[in-house]
């Protein structure tokens, strides 16, 4: 099927349920923010709305089907506890086989006409779009009181023209800015402080480059070019997007520069696979980080438990976490993150069923007191603990929740320092702006430059003479990929 039929096909699907929602309503609306709004939505018994002002939960026997790249212990586990809640509602978990990646095996699912009633998805958007997942939730999202405990920076993730709520944030893992305390005190260069600059970083980069004793400033897992425009430009997405369109003649360009000079001019750790990494670590396939030889490491929340393991302190190295540093004449706190998103399935039975399905495993506050004791406390069979440290990070302006997955880090003041700076995430394109993944493959890393940074750093490309093209090609990558879904 052409893609223009598929979306053709989509636009229907999602305009029957909403008139299939809205046909229940008293007063016809297909909306609902209010508490007094009496639509009862779809696959319930017809009775008032509750005191939260979404519609009752059925009290018939149903199934769910629900499917996460999450651990398969925290699958089940979290089902068991939404089943508990709910004993009509029996909750199948869709685990990936083989070697299939999430994305590829949803993609199977859906072929076969057996998309799960609650799916995440964790990567590009568009083969969301193309494959017709996503349905629509706005009335309940809308209705909800606990959207309103979203981080602020999340609430408007999902509604891809606006209006509708087609995907919803469930899973995010904020970059994180490792410096290795001990190489600083060894150098005699005091750590900034937790409200650093952007300009400090790079300021550091320099200064913690020693060549007489092979120490490099930093190695980039995460990326300038993602991080700049977010913190620099308070920009709600990568490459200056700015909730209409992107502009990568500022910022990417300045990063892009910057990161290649880093590279060249021997800031930046060698490249493992390398001839540079053979000679400076002996070793060509080691992981820089896990040389003693970097001071500052870019990565993300979950790289936390893995520098406390003896691999890494046995060498003394100490990799402390730092918030990606604030941009130096920032107005917001906005931090790159990697954000996962979740929908329910177009065609699914139960939406208002769904729908409470998809939060309890996602943002719900009363899914994460389930999580959290699960990363207390879950063990394998043979008794050892199947989680050493947090999957993710709360959704929820919750203090509570916070307190309590602090108690799960390590002790230190740069825990807590950390996680008070990353409560305004932002997600990375290519999970929630149509068209950015499309466009990094057809164009960023694949089109007339071939991977455009590659370029930059080989000196082959000026990036401020090719950034008003390629701001060009991603608005109207975005474009087309909103027309397909919607028009």
């Amino acid at each position: 099927m052409k893609r223009n039929a598929m979306f053709s096909l989509l636009f229907v699907v999602l305009a029957m349920f909403l008139l299939v929602a809205g046909c229940s309503s008293d007063d016809g609306s297909t909306g609902g923010s209010t508490e007094n709004d009496n639509n009862t939505g779809e696959g319930d018994s017809g009775e008032e709305h509750d005191d939260s002002g979404l519609p009752p939960m059925t009290d018939e026997e149903i199934t769910l089907t629900f499917g996460s790249w999450l651990t398969g212990e925290m699958n089940t586990y979290l089902a068991e506890k939404f089943m508990e809640k709910y004993p009509n509602i029996k909750v199948e978990v869709i685990e990936a086989s083989g070697d299939l990646g999430w994305n590829d095996f949803l993609t199977n699912l859906a072929s076969d006409g057996d998309l799960p009633d609650v799916f995440w998805y964790n990567g590009n958007l568009d083969v969301a779009i193309r494959n017709m997942w996503l349905g629509d939730f706005t009335e309940y999202f809308e209705a909800d009181p606990e959207t309103d405990r979203l981080l602020d920076t999340l609430v408007d993730v999902g509604y891809f023209d606006g209006e509708r709520k087609l995907a919803a944030a469930s899973a995010q893992f904020p970059f994180a800015v490792f410096l290795d305390e001990n190489l600083f005190e060894q150098q005699n260069v005091e750590m900034p402080s937790p409200d650093w600059t952007y300009s400090e970083m790079l300021d550091l980069i320099e200064e913690m480059t020693i060549p007489e004793q092979g120490i490099y400033g930093v190695n980039m897992g995460t990326n300038l070019v993602t991080m700049a425009p977010i913190v620099n430009e308070d920009a709600y997405g990568e490459f200056g997007w700015d909730g209409e369109r992107f502009d990568m003649t500022g910022e990417w360009a300045d990063s892009v520069t910057k990161r290649a000079e880093f590279v060249r001019n021997g800031n930046h750790a060698p490249f493992g696979g390398t001839d540079e990494a053979e000679a400076a670590f002996g070793d060509r396939d080691i992981w820089a980080a896990e040389t003693g030889k970097v001071a500052i490491h870019f990565d993300a929340f979950w790289t936390i438990g893995q520098f406390k393991l003896d691999a890494f302190t046995d060498k003394g190295i100490n990799f402390v976490p730092y918030p990606v540093p604030r941009g130096d004449n920032a107005e917001t706190l906005n931090k790159p993150a990697y954000v996962d998103l979740s929908s329910i399935s177009p065609v699914t039975e139960h939406p208002r069923e769904a729908y409470e399905l998809m939060k309890f495993m996602g943002w719900g506050r009363e899914g994460w007191e389930h999580r959290l004791e699960a990363f207390r406390s879950l063990t394998y069979d043979n008794g050892e603990r199947v989680f050493n440290h947090p999957e993710g990070l709360p959704l929820l302006k919750d203090e509570e929740l916070w307190e309590e997955l602090r108690k799960l880090l390590p002790e230190g003041h740069y825990y807590d320092d950390y996680l008070e700076r990353v409560k305004h995430p932002i997600s990375l394109g290519g999970r929630v702006l149509p068209g950015f993944d499309w466009f990094l493959d057809e164009v960023y890393f694949g089109g007339e430059y071939g991977n455009v940074e590659d370029a930059v750093m080989n000196g082959e490309v000026n990036a401020h003479d090719v950034a008003g093209e390629l701001t060009d090609l991603l608005n109207s990558y975005h474009q087309k990929s909103l027309d397909e879904l919607f028009y």
